[in-house]
């Protein structure tokens, strides 16, 4: 039986994943403040190692974290 793709939207928060290669935790889909433009709701990963952040549209939630260049760490 073949094993169903995980997509984006099917991670938790507090989840620990790899984005080419940089550790990083899903926070969630939270409001955040575009410069020239105001606030939206985004996708949100925090890098472990660095106090940066990685945003993706709500759109890409249905995307499969292989073709997004994300492992998940376990």
């Amino acid at each position: 039986m073949k094993k169903k793709a995980t997509i984006i939207s099917d991670l938790r928060s507090g989840q620990k994943v790899s984005i080419n290669g940089i550790p990083a935790e899903y926070r969630s889909i939270e409001k955040v403040r575009i410069p020239n433009f105001g606030k939206a709701e985004k996708i949100v990963f925090k890098e472990l190692e660095a106090n940066n952040f990685k945003y993706y549209n709500l759109s890409d939630g249905s995307k499969t974290l292989k073709s997004e260049k994300i492992k998940l760490i376990k």
